[in-house]
């Protein structure tokens, strides 16, 4: 299924620029040994001055060319060496910070088949850890560092939670057969993400898990907040403030069979800015691990997506749009032992499944209730350019709330309606019940499935979408001043939160709307990725970094009236980019 994607330097043309004069907003780096409590400390931060960046004697976010890292055994003990060869290596990271020029970071690590699995993992986590140590420190600063300021009766709670949760997971790995793929698989995510807290803080090669409350697990961790802090009563939590939602998706067959076009934009706050595109190689058994390679839209930091978009080389491709829990009593059945988080089971089907329903059987064991999204899953080993879809196969949907998560191949949908959008609303009518998105529905449309701004829009546009510029179009699209859809009981009299790609900074502040989540917020679609047959056959995608542009204006710090709250360390201040289409350096077949 992989297209030959030959070993190659670094191209520096393969990828379409702007290149307008941007600065940084950084802050010098400590060069001591970093926190691993970030519970009972913070670090203050003043966000108003701009400080230099000590990345090495480099200009930050201008690189060219990648910096090459490999975790190889020196003298029979694996150490990080500089360098793409050396002998015994068991791993090789690829990384350049070019978010100036892009908008994006971009990183590839590869591991070996020879080495031991545990150490692959690991030796990912160092490499990631490592080459990316002075941009992880800055999202750090940015999403991490000052979360429990304010909110120290929750964040004990929180702590309580994913202590147990870490004592019931090291639990089940102790007990765990060897030859258990799913456990091992689970084992294996663990020790990545302890590989890049010790790459990243510098501590001893140690191959065996950290089950502490580390900065790098909070970042992984961040998606299940969203219930967490409804659960454990943290004012003002992001789920209530970006109520507008949290990405769009859309699968798309093009006219004739000729193409399915798979396409995702992400909304949240847009402290998330420093983005980071990224090539993951495993060494493992592909009978075992057929989604063995995957690329992904990221974060600095993150195992996992976290939009979610991620193509696999088992021939799948996932994204997924994050749905508000509306039923409070819900949040009770949320425990912290008998599950695992979402993210890892995320990891863990993308890497296990085999097929489109093999995903969704893998994603449902052990449901935390944490991260309730609706997934789309697409097998493009079922697709053949010009010819007829096949009645079942090719396309799965997946919802999840605590305690239920329904799944259903939904190909003979796609057949007949040409298309699915996914926007932070259930389908599944359990789903929506259960959720109280059917009783919110009455109260507004704004909830519901087919009547919501974005479900309008998909609907009335999607029919202009055969190709990738017409998609890259449909999911950038913001015209919320002139569009019908966009408007709303409010004044002024329309919202861009009502959009594809939704702009709530650009909502005045002193406007009144009928419910918050239409009104003035630190929440925007900030990205847009999207594929093609063609595209996805050497795991390749377009990618645009940051706000939409065109019939609303630019993102620019420098005006925002966000600027003096949201912490935007090592963002360009001008969000200003094109779209690339970066062509890999790793071998992905």
């Amino acid at each position: 299924m992989r297209g030959n994607t030959s070993s190659r330097t670094p191209n520096n043309h393969c990828f379409v620029l702007l290149l307008l004069l941007r600065f940084c907003n950084p802050i010098q780096l400590s060069s001591s040994p970093y926190r691993n409590n970030l519970w009972t400390e913070s670090k203050s931060i003043d966000n108003s001055k701009e400080k230099q960046i000590d990345n090495g004697g480099k200009q930050f976010g201008w690189d060219s060319n990648y910096s090459y890292k490999s975790v190889c055994l020196v003298d029979g003990k694996p150490t990080v060496v500089d360098g793409f060869e050396c002998s015994n290596q068991i791993a090789v990271g690829r990384y350049k910070n070019a978010i100036n020029m892009t908008g994006w970071s971009f990183l590839e690590v590869e591991t070996k088949p020879e080495a031991e699995p545990e150490m692959q993992a690991y030796a990912a986590g160092i490499l990631e850890g490592t080459l990316t140590r002075h941009t992880l420190e800055l999202h750090l600063m940015n999403v991490v560092y000052d979360y429990c300021n304010d909110y120290q009766t929750y964040c004990n709670n929180l702590k309580l939670y994913l202590k147990q949760n870490l004592e019931y997971v090291q639990e089940r790995l102790a007990k765990a057969p060897a030859d258990d793929p799913y456990w091992q698989g689970v084992k294996r995510v663990y020790l990545q993400m302890t590989g890049v807290w010790h790459g990243f803080s510098g501590a001893p090669f140690d191959v065996s898990i950290d089950f502490s409350l580390n900065p790098i697990l909070m970042l992984n961790t961040r998606g299940e907040l969203f219930e967490l802090e409804l659960k454990f009563n943290r004012s003002k939590g992001r789920r209530e403030e970006a109520s507008g939602g949290r990405c769009s998706g859309l699968v798309k067959v093009a006219p004739n069979n000729s193409d399915i076009l798979f396409s995702h934009v992400t909304m949240w706050g847009l402290e998330n800015l420093i983005r980071v595109l990224k090539v993951y190689k495993f060494g493992y058994d592909r009978t075992q691990y057929p989604g063995h390679t995957t690329t992904v839209s990221s974060y600095p930091g993150l195992l996992y997506s976290g939009d979610d978009f991620a193509l696999l080389s088992s021939g799948l491709a996932v994204l997924e749009t994050t749905m508000k829990i509306f039923n409070r009593t819900l949040l009770e059945q949320i425990k912290a032992t008998g599950v695992i988080h979402g993210w890892v089971r995320a990891i863990v089907a993308n890497r296990m499944a085999r097929t489109a329903r093999e995903w969704c059987h893998i994603f449902k064991r052990f449901n935390s209730g944490t991260y309730s999204n609706q997934w789309l899953i697409v097998d493009y080993n079922k697709f053949k350019p010009y010819t007829q879809l096949p009645d079942h196969g090719l396309f799965y949907v997946l919802e999840q709330m605590p305690t239920l998560i329904v799944y259903k191949d939904m190909t003979q949908w796609l057949k007949q309606k040409g298309y699915f959008a996914s926007y932070n609303i259930p389908f599944f009518e359990k789903i929506s019940r259960i959720s109280e998105f059917e009783q919110k529905s009455h109260e507004f449309e704004w909830f519901s499935w087919k009547n919501c701004p974005r479900g309008k829009i998909f609907a009335r546009d999607q029919y202009n979408v055969v190709d990738m510029d017409s998609l890259t179009k449909l999911m950038r699209y913001n015209d919320y001043t002139h569009d019908p859809f966009s408007r709303c009981k409010c004044s002024p009299p329309f919202t861009a939160e009502a959009a594809i790609s939704t702009r709530g900074d650009l909502n005045p502040a002193n406007g009144t709307y009928e419910i918050s989540a239409m009104g003035h917020a630190n929440h925007a679609a900030f990205d847009y990725k999207g594929t093609c047959y063609k595209l996805f056959n050497k795991l390749q995608f377009r990618a645009w970094s940051g706000p939409t542009y065109g019939k609303v204006p630019v993102f620019d710090w420098r005006t925002s009236d966000l600027a003096p709250t949201v912490k935007h360390y090592g963002h360009p201040l001008r969000w200003e980019f094109l779209p690339v289409e970066y062509e890999w350096e790793t071998i992905l077949n």
